[in-house]
């Protein structure tokens, strides 16, 4: 008889103890310690206060997030970035990933090549689309005159810019291209690849040869085949 009872205390402790982990379980998922809900792991965060000058809107964003963005981190980007025309009734594109035929790469600590662009990339997620407006007259539309990839909009009207990022990376991305393109034009010169490489010889022949398929004197985005970074994560 003792044994039995001793059994059947044993079998009730484990059941109690069962049933108290199914509840924290809940607890945890459900509610924080102060009985606020927590949202589930990779939802979306959301959005920060952003600094004055800047607006920022979600677009898009497909089902949970993979990867959120942070300090270290560079992000691939496509955007669209328009501004009104002059007579006030349209709104022009003067600026495109599309149009350079290559994504934008910005790393998320950079305050520099474009202020109200990073600005408003804080937090974002990898799929993330959003539209980011820096207000005319900010100091954070002016983009870094040495840096490239970005064009100066108009100060005097608010720039929009429509973003999406394809992929987050741990690290700066190598992207021979875009180092050999010294203005910025998406095509290379004989004249930049010399410089390049500081000398001129057999050897730039022998690229323009093989890699200028056309043979306009030129070597696009498209036909270099050296290293130049084109991430499909999203």
């Amino acid at each position: 008889m003792m044994k039995k009872s001793v059994s059947l205390l044993l079998d009730f402790a484990i059941i109690l103890l069962i049933g108290l982990t199914s509840s924290a379980d809940v607890m945890d998922e459900g509610e924080g310690a102060g009985g606020d809900a927590v949202p589930p792991k990779n939802s979306f965060p959301d959005l920060p206060e952003f600094k004055e000058g800047v607006t920022v809107t979600v677009l898009d964003r497909v089902g949970e997030c993979p990867r959120m963005a942070f300090p270290g981190d560079w992000l691939e980007l496509e955007f669209v970035a328009k501004q009104m025309s002059d007579d006030g009734e349209t709104y022009e594109e003067f600026d495109s990933s599309y149009s350079k035929e290559r994504p934008l790469f910005l790393a998320v600590s950079d305050n520099e090549k474009l202020p109200g662009l990073t600005e408003g990339l804080r937090n974002v997620c990898v799929g993330e689309k959003r539209q980011i407006i820096i207000q005319a007259e900010s100091p954070l539309m002016q983009v870094d005159p040495k840096s490239a990839g970005l064009e100066q909009p108009k100060t005097d009207r608010p720039a929009v810019y429509e973003v999406k990022v394809r992929s987050i990376l741990d690290q700066e991305p190598v992207n021979l291209f875009t180092k050999m393109d010294l203005d910025n034009n998406n095509q290379l010169s004989r004249e930049e690849i010399e410089q390049f490489f500081g000398e001129a010889n057999d050897d730039v022949e022998k690229l323009f040869e093989y890699q200028d398929k056309d043979k306009d004197n030129f070597i696009s985005y498209n036909e270099f085949q050296g290293p130049k970074f084109n991430h499909d994560e999203f």
